[in-house]
């Protein structure tokens, strides 16, 4: 999957000391002059405007920031000394670039209330206008209280109790199935059965990619279908892409992107050629376990005999019930002579699993 590069955007962090919401590239608090800690994230920004000044995009676009060794402070990454206590960089940890901040949009900014005041204010503001109080998006606050649906949770359970019954039901059954009991029955009855397939050449139509069409074939109808879907832009393709994402370059900037991929088009065609298909089905059937010829087969030109088959079904007789068991081998059903006696095995449903020789 490719990744699609949609321009740069200015990112924000929040005061852990004093909860007031400062712009990615602020390496100290603009409400109570604390450097940003190491462990505290960039977060989406309230205006989601790309970046086009220049100065800017060259500043997210050099290596993460480093924070200093001994005092903690955010510097530049080619910086030597710290801006905040002059201590060499060397050791300091470097931030960590490539984590997702959010999904990118450019809906309308919803006003902020002041947690201190209850005063409105335009959603980009960092600090109330009327006590001056630190201003988090309201947003990502609701998202953070926000209930668990209760709808949502009641459907989980009754589904979860309607599998655990279906799962009963079907275990039952399996049971009562596979649980069977002994009975001696005795053959009073065999028949037979053949059959022989008349197949004949008649019209099909076909699907396939042009390119795969037998030649010679005359072509019908054809569309225009996504044949495969690739990484990389092709002929023919269309380039389809997920909701676009801001990821973090430690910086202060976030890199808005989205993955794509191409879906690659080819002409999908009808044609029509023609094949052996069966037309009909010539039957014989008697009774014992010696069977007579296979049914008497007349073709014409375009016909030809196709496959065979035969089945056997033989009754047993219980002093309850009678039974019947079907068998596709003639030497397998050659055992079953009339009068001969057999265990069989008979499950709760009264349906006949097994037959074996009688004790």
């Amino acid at each position: 999957m490719s990744q699609k590069q949609l321009g740069l955007v200015e990112l924000e962090w929040v005061c852990p000391n004093c909860g007031s919401r400062n712009p990615g590239p602020e390496k100290k608090c603009t409400g109570c002059g604390r450097p940003q800690p190491q462990d505290v994230e960039f977060v989406q920004p309230v205006d989601r405007a790309i970046i086009t000044d220049d100065q800017k995009v060259t500043e997210a676009t050099r290596a993460p920031d480093i924070h200093c060794p001994y005092c903690n402070a955010r510097n530049q990454a080619d910086a030597q000394n710290c801006r905040n206590c002059g201590a060499p960089l060397t050791g300091g940890a470097q931030r960590q670039a490539g984590r997702v901040v959010g999904a990118y949009g450019d809906s309308p900014v919803k006003p902020i209330q002041c947690p201190a005041c209850g005063t409105e204010n335009p959603g980009d503001a960092t600090r109330c206008t009327r006590c001056g109080a630190g201003l988090v998006p309201g947003p990502a606050l609701e998202a953070q209280v926000q209930p668990p649906n209760a709808a949502a949770s009641g459907c989980s359970r009754t589904m979860i109790v309607v599998a655990i019954v279906i799962g009963f039901v079907l275990l039952l059954f399996l049971y009562l199935a596979t649980r069977t009991s002994a009975t001696v029955g005795v053959v009073s009855d065999v028949t037979w059965q053949r059959r022989v397939a008349v197949e004949s050449l008649v019209p099909v139509r076909r699907e396939a990619w042009l390119t795969e069409i037998p030649a010679g074939v005359a072509v019908g109808q054809c569309r225009s279908e996504v044949v495969r879907t690739q990484d990389e832009p092709a002929p023919n393709s269309v380039e389809v892409c997920g909701t676009p994402y801001t990821v973090d370059q430690g910086t202060g900037f976030g890199k808005v992107v989205q993955d794509c991929q191409y879906q690659v088009y080819a002409d999908r065609c009808q044609y029509t050629v023609e094949e052996w298909k069966a037309v009909d089905t010539l039957v014989t059937s008697g009774e014992g376990i010696v069977p007579s010829a296979w049914p008497a087969l007349t073709v014409t030109e375009k016909q030809r005999p196709g496959g065979r088959s035969e089945e056997y079904v033989v009754v047993f007789e219980t002093d309850g019930a009678n039974y019947e068991y079907v068998i596709k081998n003639p030497a397998e059903a050659a055992q079953f002579t009339e009068g001969s006696r057999w265990s069989l095995e008979i499950n709760t449903f009264g349906v006949l699993t097994d037959v074996g020789p009688a004790p």
